[in-house]
């Protein structure tokens, strides 16, 4: 079957066009200069009620390459970290080619100048590479990859759509990459929990660092930081949801602290108000909720919903709630929401921002003055 990638290229474009994502006369020319399909791996996945299954260019070709131009999803290429072969049954997608609006959205904020040095965190398929090489050339660009295979084949992609100058590292992208710093910008393609001190040492004065953002609480943020002093602040410009970087992955111990005896000493209150009173369906205020209870993670499973923190979890059903552990997480959820109910004045993402100094990350709403509670 032939397909024609460039018919398709246009047609994603024209959409992209009328979303706006083309913000920035240079994203045009880069989206229709590189070529999307040549970064996507032959074996792709998709998930379904049971988990990730792998499809491909050979044996499902239109599927294939119409996934490869959606302007507005994204592309599962590993599950699993590459363990899982394509005959298997994934279950987490550890990279993906992200949709090409979000890309955009990412590489407009970045105000990239042809200037600038940058280093880019996560090299995934290579694409957001070869993207940002046509604004700044490929000579002023050093990608890092943590995983060895996919640094491998982006490194081939690269070179064969003739951006072979781009400096491609395997390494652990947390601790950047020293030998080309300073940077003008830092850009992750992969959400931090905490964002490395090492991106602000590498960053020039003036600089930015931009990455995705999420809490244990709320999966969606994208913070844009402006370097100065040894510290890096500025607000949250988006919302989006990215993977997360391998050395922060949240990782629940709900299997460890769920026992039939914690549920026997579990402590057993009517729920007050209500799951509606919480607010958690309004992303706003989840993720406000999200930066004011750190490290407590929140989800739904049936008709229940679920808070886990290191030491303690809670659950609430029906009209009843329960409660183990030193803290009563469904209480902390409930004074965050009203906090920022009542107290905020019900403030949206774009409200808040974040410090990083080399003690540490503070969030704030408002003006960095104004620390959360």
């Amino acid at each position: 079957m032939t397909m024609d990638f460039t018919a398709l290229r246009a047609q994603a474009a024209g959409v992209l066009g009328g979303l706006g994502a083309f913000a920035r006369p240079w994203l045009r020319e880069a989206f229709a200069c590189v070529p999307r399909h040549a970064f996507i791996p032959d074996t792709v996945w998709a998930e379904g009620p049971d988990g990730y299954r792998a499809y491909g260019r050979t044996d499902d070709p239109g599927r294939w390459a119409a996934a490869a131009y959606d302007p507005c999803d994204g592309l599962v290429t590993q599950v699993d970290d590459g363990r899982t072969p394509a005959g298997g049954l994934g279950t987490l997608p550890t990279c993906s080619i992200s949709a090409p609006n979000a890309v955009l959205t990412m590489l407009a904020e970045a105000d990239l100048r042809t200037s600038d040095t940058v280093l880019e965190i996560g090299t995934g398929t290579g694409y957001n590479a070869a993207l940002i090489a046509r604004r700044v050339g490929g000579d002023r660009l050093v990608t890092v990859e943590i995983d060895k295979t996919l640094h491998a084949r982006a490194r081939a992609a690269l070179a064969a759509a003739g951006c072979g100058n781009v400096t491609v590292v395997h390494g652990d992208g947390e601790a950047g990459h020293p030998p080309g710093a300073p940077y003008d910008r830092v850009l992750s393609t992969a959400a931090v929990l905490t964002v490395p001190y090492p991106w602000v040492e590498q960053t020039r004065t003036g600089g930015l660092i931009l990455t995705p953002f999420r809490t244990a609480f709320c999966s969606h943020g994208l913070a844009r930081l402006t370097v100065d002093g040894g510290r890096a602040t500025g607000r949250f410009a988006g919302a989006m949801t990215f993977m997360t970087v391998r050395g922060q992955r949240p990782r629940s111990p709900i299997g460890e602290l769920f026992t039939d005896e914690t549920w026997r000493e579990a402590r057993e209150s009517a729920l007050g108000g209500g799951l509606d009173g919480l607010a958690l369906t309004d992303p706003h205020a989840a993720f406000a909720i999200g930066l004011l209870l750190p490290g407590v993670a929140h989800w739904e499973q049936g008709d229940g919903h679920w808070w886990c923190a290191p030491d303690s979890w809670a659950y609430a059903t029906g009209e009843a709630v329960y409660q183990w552990g030193p803290r009563d997480l469904y209480d902390e959820t409930r004074a965050a929401a009203d906090w920022w109910r009542d107290e905020a004045g019900r403030p949206s993402l774009f409200d808040f921002g974040l410090t990083v100094t080399e003690r540490g990350q503070t969030a704030w709403l408002g003006d960095p003055g104004h620390p959360l509670p």
